[in-house]
């Protein structure tokens, strides 16, 4: 089994951040909004893969992203298994602009509407929550297909 590293990169410009809209209809977040990201490359530090991943996904330039979290993504029904490191940045310029629209569509979305949207899977709502809004350094787990699970995905914040 291989534990794949990805990052994921939240970018807040006036009280509003990206996040992508999931257009492939064998991913699991399918029609869904999610932040931006991706898998790190060879001899890619975190930092460099979430700069690059946010320019490839939505043409935006950040700098200075700080690490806010890690997610243990768990897919227990093909024992997929990913750990991503979530960032913020606050430095954001360019134009937002759709590089890959087979895979996906980036959006600002209001971060106090944020809550109301049901486009943004509830853990993603919490998630950003702890980030951006609490403060805090984001430890969880979330896991799919368990066996025994009457619940689709189970989330689990660390403290």
């Amino acid at each position: 089994m291989t534990i794949r590293v990805r990052v994921a990169c939240i970018a807040l410009k006036d009280e509003k951040i990206v996040l992508m809209e999931k257009l492939i209809p064998s991913y699991f977040n399918f029609k869904q909004l999610t932040p931006p990201g991706g898998g790190v490359e060879l001899h890619e530090t975190l930092e460099e893969a979430c700069i690059r991943e946010m320019d490839e996904e939505t043409g935006l330039t950040i700098e200075n992203p700080i690490l806010k979290g890690v997610v243990s993504y768990i897919n227990h029904g093909n024992n997929g298994h990913s750990v991503t490191f979530f960032y913020s940045s606050d430095h954001v310029q360019g134009t937002l602009i759709t590089k890959e629209p087979e895979k996906h569509i980036p959006r600002w979305v209001e971060l106090n509407s944020l809550s109301d949207n049901e486009l943004v899977p509830n853990y993603y709502k919490e998630f950003i929550q702890i980030i951006l809004i609490d403060q805090k350094f984001l430890n969880a787990r979330l896991e799919w297909n368990k066996p025994d699970s009457i619940e689709k995905f189970t989330v689990t914040i660390i403290p």
